[in-house]
C-alpha cells in the first residue's frame, strides 16, 4: 500500500465516505468519487480498514 492510499485508509475512518477520504487524501477532486470506489474495493485498503 502506498502512502496516499495509507492517508485514505486513515481518512476513511472518520467518517466512511469514500469520495471525501480521497480528496483529503490528496486524490484530485475531479475524480475523487471514481478513486474513493476504487480504493474501498481495492482487497489491500479494504483489508487495513
Amino acid at each position: 500500500m502506498n502512502k496516499k492510499q495509507k492517508q485514505f485508509v486513515d481518512e476513511y475512518l472518520i467518517d466512511l465516505n469514500a469520495t471525501q477520504a480521497a480528496i483529503r487524501a490528496g486524490y484530485s477532486p475531479k475524480y475523487a468519487d471514481r478513486m474513493g470506489y476504487k480504493l474501498v474495493e481495492n482487497s489491500r485498503v479494504s483489508d487495513a480498514k
